[in-house]
C-alpha cells in the first residue's frame, strides 16, 4: 500500500477539521464558521460520507481533508500529507528506504519474466498440462503472468546476478536463500509461480505452489522490505477498478480462486493467500467500494477466523457479507464448473450479523444463564457495527427473543457499553451517565473518486486533449492528489516536465493514474468523452453547492436578511445546469 493509500484509509475527515474548527452537526452534515475567512452565519460543510468539506459563503473553498489540511497549515501536498501520516501514525519511508526497495522490486519483475520464459518452454509442458486440466486459458495465464521456478537450485540467483543484481539483494528480495552451511540458493523450486503486486501493479513477492508433492503445497516469499503478506492481497491491482465501478469487492481465499473468477469476467474478485484478512488488508480494500462479500473457506477453523476478522478487521466496515458455498465446493470449482451459480451465491450471501447470529447460537446452551450471557455480549457486539437504526432495532428484538431479555434491558447493557467506550477513548471515568448514542461510531473512509481518476487518466495519457481541457478547472476535483496532479500538469508543458515538477508521492500517484485501463477509443470519441467527463464534474460541484446555498437562502429568509446575492447565483448556477443538460440530451440524440 502506498503512503497516499495508507492515510487514506485511516482518514476520518470530521476529526480532522474538528481539530482546527469547532464543528456542529446538522443532520448528516457538520457546520461551522468558515475558518478561511471571516463570516457570523456558518456556511462551512463537513459531509463525513464523501469526505469532503466546502464553503459556501465569501471564499467558495472546498476539497478532502488533506486539502484542509494544506490551506490551514499553508503547506504543500507532500507536507500535508506527511504531516496526516504522523499524527494517524503510518511509517513514512525515507529516501534512503525508497533507493534502497527500487532494487528489490527490479529483481523481483525480472525474476517473474524468468518464470514466465520458463512456463513457456519446453521444460513448462508438465505445468502447462496442470494448468489446462485446471481450467486456466493461455491468455489468463499470461495476463497474470504466471511462470514456472526451474527444478535446479541456483538457476534464478545466476541469471540475476548476471542481471547486475548482488546476491545480498536477492536475499533481501526473498527470491533466494542461504542455509546455515553452504551458498546460497534460488527460494523457489519445480513450482507454479503467482507474482504478487502491491496496488502499484509492481511485483514484490511470488506464491510458489508445489507440482511434484513438495511440502509446503504454497510456499510465498518471506519477509521483506517490500513485500507484507499481511498487507497485501493477490489481484487487487487488476481488481481495483472494478470493484470501484461495480461499488462491491469480493474476497475469497486462493490464487485459483480469484484467478478463475478474473478469466469468468468476475473481475471485482481479489485473494487473501490463505490468510484471515488482516487490518491492513481491509484498509487497503475498504476505501474502493460501499459493499464487500466474503467467499471464504467454510470448515470450523474457517468460521473461527472469518468470525474473528468480522470483530476485528472488518469491524468498521458497514456492509459485510458472508457468502454461503454449496458443501464441499470452492470458489475456483464452483466458477469453473456452473459459472452461472457464482452470481447466486453472490447474491445469497448473508449479512454478517445475520452471520454471527446463526454460528453463535449453535455454540452455546440457552438452558443456562452462563450461556445466555455469553450469547449477549457477543451478539451485542455485532447488533452494534449496524449504522442503521432499523436494521440494529430488528437484531434487537431477535437477540431479544433467544436470551429471554426485553427491549429496556437490552438497551440498559447497551449504555453501559457505550459509556465504557467512552470512558476506554477518553481515559478517564464518567460521574454521570453517558447519553451518547448507541451506535459504535463506524470508521470514515476516504474513497477514491472514479470519475476524477478516469478524466485525469484521459487528460494524462492524450497531449492532443489539452485543448478540449481549457474548461476543466481545479475546483471540480474533491480529492487533493487529483486537483495538484492536474494543477502542475496545467503548469507543464510535457509529461517528463510534470513528473520532474511533481513531489515524490504525487509521482506515484501520477503512475497509478497512467497505468489504468482505457478503453480503445478514436480521436473523436476520446475528446467526447473527455468532454462528458468534464460535464460531470462541473455538474457534481453544482449541484452539491446549489443544495448548500438553498439552504443558506431559507435561513436568510428566516433571519429577514436581503436574499439577492443567493438568489443571483442559484439563478446563475440554474443556468448553467441547464447548458449541461442540454449538451447530454444532444449527445444522446
Amino acid at each position: 500500500m502506498s503512503l497516499l493509500d495508507d492515510v487514506k484509509a485511516r482518514l476520518n475527515i470530521v476529526d480532522v477539521v474538528s481539530n482546527y474548527v469547532p464543528l456542529t452537526q446538522s443532520g448528516r452534515v457538520f457546520k461551522a464558521r468558515c475558518p478561511f475567512h471571516t463570516e457570523r452565519t456558518p456556511s462551512f460543510v463537513v459531509n463525513p460520507e464523501r469526505g469532503s468539506w466546502r464553503c459556501f459563503g465569501a471564499c467558495s473553498e472546498g476539497g478532502d481533508a488533506i486539502r484542509f489540511v494544506m490551506k490551514m497549515e499553508n503547506q504543500s501536498f507532500g507536507e500535508a500529507l506527511r504531516s496526516l501520516a504522523v499524527r494517524l501514525g503510518v511509517p513514512l519511508p525515507s529516501p534512503r528506504q525508497q533507493a534502497q526497495m527500487d532494487p528489490l522490486i527490479r529483481a523481483n519483475e525480472e525474476a517473474m519474466r524468468f518464470f514466465q520464459r520458463r512456463l513457456q518452454s519446453p521444460d513448462g509442458a508438465d505445468a502447462l498440462a496442470y494448468l489446462q486440466d485446471r481450467g486456466v486459458a493461455p491468455e489468463t495465464a499470461a495476463a497474470f503472468n504466471l511462470g514456472l521456478s526451474p527444478d535446479g537450485f541456483e538457476e534464478l540467483k545466476v541469471h540475476l546476478v548476471g542481471q547486475g543484481f548482488t546476491e545480498e539483494q536477492l536475499q533481501r528480495a526473498g527470491l533466494v536463500t542461504r542455509p546455515q552451511q553452504g551458498s546460497s540458493r534460488d527460494l523457489f523450486h519445480s513450482r507454479l509461480m503467482f507474482p504478487i503486486r502491491n496496488v502499484e501493479g509492481r511485483v514484490v513477492g511470488f506464491g510458489g505452489r508445489e507440482l511434484d508433492g513438495s511440502v509446503p503445497k504454497y510456499l510465498n516469499t518471506p519477509q521483506t522490505p517490500v513485500f507484507d503478506k499481511s498487507s497485501l492481497l493477490w489481484a487487487l491491482d487488476a481488481a481495483r477498478d472494478s470493484i470501484k465501478l461495480r461499488g462491491e469487492g469480493v474476497v475469497v481465499e486462493g490464487y485459483m480462486d480469484a484467478l478463475m473468477a478474473h478469466q469468468q469476467g468476475y473481475t471485482n474478485v481479489v485473494a487473501s493467500m490463505g490468510t484471515a484478512l488482516t487490518d491492513r488488508q481491509v484498509a487497503a480494500l475498504a476505501p474502493l467500494a460501499k459493499s464487500f462479500v466474503l467467499a471464504l473457506d467454510m470448515d470450523a477453523a474457517g468460521q473461527d477466523a472469518t468470525m474473528r476478522s468480522l470483530k476485528t478487521s472488518w469491524a468498521n466496515v458497514p456492509n459485510v457479507r458472508i457468502a454461503l458455498l454449496p458443501e464441499g465446493k470452492d470458489p475456483d470449482e464452483l466458477i469453473r464448473n456452473t459459472p452461472e451459480r457464482w452470481p447466486e451465491v453472490l447474491e445469497a450471501a448473508e449479512p454478517r450479523v445475520d452471520f454471527g447470529f446463526r454460528l453463535l447460537a449453535q455454540r452455546v446452551d440457552l438452558n443456562t444463564s452462563d450461556g445466555r450471557r455469553l450469547l449477549t455480549d457477543e451478539l451485542l457486539q455485532w447488533v452494534t457495527t449496524e449504522p442503521d437504526d432499523s436494521t440494529q432495532d430488528r437484531y434487537l428484538e431477535k437477540l431479544g427473543a433467544l436470551v429471554g431479555l426485553t427491549r429496556s434491558q437490552l438497551e440498559q447493557v447497551l449504555q453501559r457499553r457505550a459509556r465504557e467506550l467512552l470512558e476506554s477513548r477518553s481515559g478517564r471515568r464518567q460521574s454521570q451517565p453517558s447519553s451518547a448514542p448507541v451506535h459504535t461510531p463506524s470508521a470514515l473512509f476516504e474513497r477514491d473518486d472514479p470519475l476524477e481518476a478516469y478524466s485525469l487518466a484521459l487528460l494524462m495519457r492524450d497531449p492532443d486533449l489539452r485543448d478540449a481541457a481549457a474548461t476543466l478547472r481545479a475546483e471540480f476535483f474533491r480529492q487533493s492528489e487529483n486537483r495538484e496532479v492536474f494543477q502542475k500538469w496545467a503548469e507543464c508543458s510535457t509529461m517528463e516536465e510534470l513528473k520532474e515538477d511533481l513531489d515524490a508521492l504525487l509521482q506515484e500517484h501520477l503512475e497509478s493514474l497512467l497505468s489504468r485501463e482505457i478503453p480503445m477509443m478514436d480521436y473523436k470519441q476520446r475528446t467526447e468523452s473527455f468532454a462528458q467527463m468534464i460535464r460531470r464534474l462541473e455538474e457534481r460541484q453544482l449541484r452539491e453547492q446549489r443544495t448548500q446555498l438553498g439552504a443558506t437562502l431559507a435561513q436568510a429568509v428566516a433571519e429577514g436578511r436581503d436574499t439577492s446575492p443567493e438568489e443571483e447565483e442559484l439563478h446563475r448556477q440554474d443556468v448553467r445546469l441547464r447548458e449541461i443538460f442540454s449538451a447530454r440530451v444532444r449527445r444522446d440524440i
